[in-house]
């Protein structure tokens, strides 16, 4: 089965590199109209041509998600461009990427992690969830429709020696998801959250990190391992799905748990 999104509108935060990037391209290749957003300018135009050169509906906004003013100007221009939204995807998020977390070192102790990088963390992976639906829901809530998705991590991650601050900043996000897939229930909204299931190849695993993890011979996750989520969660397959979290390397261990029979063209999956 082929899964048409035509007439499916997608906002993507943290889209023009990554996951974010791939995720894009996965609704648009299924005729999906997606708003890719992130802070760096010249990166963004470059993911937007490089989409738009395919021959897909892809538009780009600069925002930081963690100015509520760049976010609400972000909401401003996407209503004024288009009269409803299908999905939002809180994707944009920062680890030891950040300055001053560069190395993957988890016997420094907390206290000499830097306040300007445990801030700029929790206010990407947190406070950015937060301004980014907070502008962008009520949309969903005036068409009584919508789906919201929020990248996170492994439960691991979160609470494991050398976590901090990026596990408790997506410890934080889940708990907030979890609660709006309550609050809006009643609005016609779902929430869920995604995570890929371990480290993955985009610019928030350091080389330290990578090399590392390929020391230990730990495989490291293409950047499309969300893909065949992102887009299950768009289809009409996910509909009332809301609450969950699905990881994406154990995603077809994860329909089969919950006995969904979910057929497309890349990934068939068949309940015995």
């Amino acid at each position: 089965m082929y899964i048409d999104l035509k007439g499916f509108t997608a906002f993507i935060t943290g889209g023009s590199s990554g996951m974010g990037f791939e995720m894009a391209r996965e609704l648009l290749s299924h005729g999906a109209t997606v708003v890719i957003a992130a802070r760096g300018r010249d990166r963004l135009e470059n993911a937007r041509k490089q989409l738009a050169e395919q021959g897909y509906d892809v538009y780009a906004i600069p925002m930081d998600v963690r100015d509520e003013q760049s976010v609400d100007h972000a909401a401003r221009w996407y209503a004024e461009h288009f009269d409803h939204l299908d999905m939002l995807v809180n994707n944009a998020g920062v680890g030891n990427n950040t300055p001053g977390m560069e190395s993957e070192n988890p016997e420094r102790p907390f206290y000499h992690i830097p306040v300007s990088a445990f801030r700029t963390i929790m206010e990407t992976n947190f406070l950015g969830y937060f301004l980014v639906s907070r502008a962008f829901v009520p949309m969903m809530v005036r068409k009584g429709k919508g789906r919201i998705v929020n990248v996170s991590t492994s439960t691991s991650t979160m609470t494991r020696k050398g976590s901090i601050p990026y596990g408790p900043s997506r410890a934080a996000s889940e708990a907030m998801s979890v609660s709006l897939s309550e609050e809006l229930w009643d609005a016609g909204i779902t929430v869920n959250v995604i995570c890929p299931g371990g480290v993955t190849d985009t610019a928030m695993t350091t080389p330290a990190m990578k090399a590392a993890h390929q020391r230990k011979q730990h495989p490291i996750l293409p950047p499309d391992i969300m893909n065949p989520v992102i887009l299950f969660l768009a289809s009409p397959a996910s509909e009332g799905i809301t609450g969950e979290k699905i990881i994406g390397k154990e995603f077809e261990k994860w329909l089969k748990e919950k006995g969904i029979n979910y057929h497309c063209e890349s990934f068939p999956i068949t309940l015995e």
